[in-house]
């Protein structure tokens, strides 16, 4: 589902909006992330406060389509309202400095096939097969975080 764009102007700079039901940011620019670390982001989405101070919003990393090869940004955002979102940016094929904004769709895949699931079963569904059946070749938001082995799992102290 398209949920807005990122248009590059004349003189370099490249701003836009994300707005769906839940949230609705307008005056959104990129910075850039200066970061020796490879899995750092590309650049952090930023936008303005009521009071005009930068804010994060969230983060985008650059990938590549598997099967073309086409560049577009993978990533999220963080919303008080909606939560964690992920968005992917694709170039748009009207007008070569125009971005546009996207939020995937859930879907779960079962034998081949896929269904639409609640915002709240995919990242369910996200972190049980993370814990489960690690993908390596995945293509998600961001860095993965380090996963605690058995052992340090077995010696953590339990809360009450």
């Amino acid at each position: 589902m398209n949920i807005g764009e990122m248009i590059r102007s004349e003189n370099g700079g490249v701003n836009g909006y994300i707005a769906e039901a839940g949230f609705d940011f307008d005056g959104i620019f990129l910075e850039k992330v200066a970061s020796d670390n490879p899995r750092a982001p590309l650049f952090n989405l930023m936008t303005k406060s009521p009071r005009g101070r930068d804010v994060r919003l969230g983060s985008i990393w650059e990938r590549a389509a598997k099967e073309t090869g086409e560049t577009y940004f993978g990533g999220y955002i963080d919303t008080a309202q909606s939560g964690f979102v992920p968005i992917r940016m694709f170039r748009s094929r009207q007008q070569d400095n125009v971005w546009n904004i996207v939020r995937p769709t859930a879907q779960r895949r079962r034998e081949g096939e896929a269904a639409d699931l609640p915002a709240e079963d995919f990242r369910r569904d996200a972190v049980e097969r993370d814990a489960i059946e690690p993908d390596h070749d995945r293509d998600d938001f961001g860095p993965r975080r380090a996963s605690r082995s058995a052992k340090s799992k077995a010696e953590a102290p339990e809360l009450a």
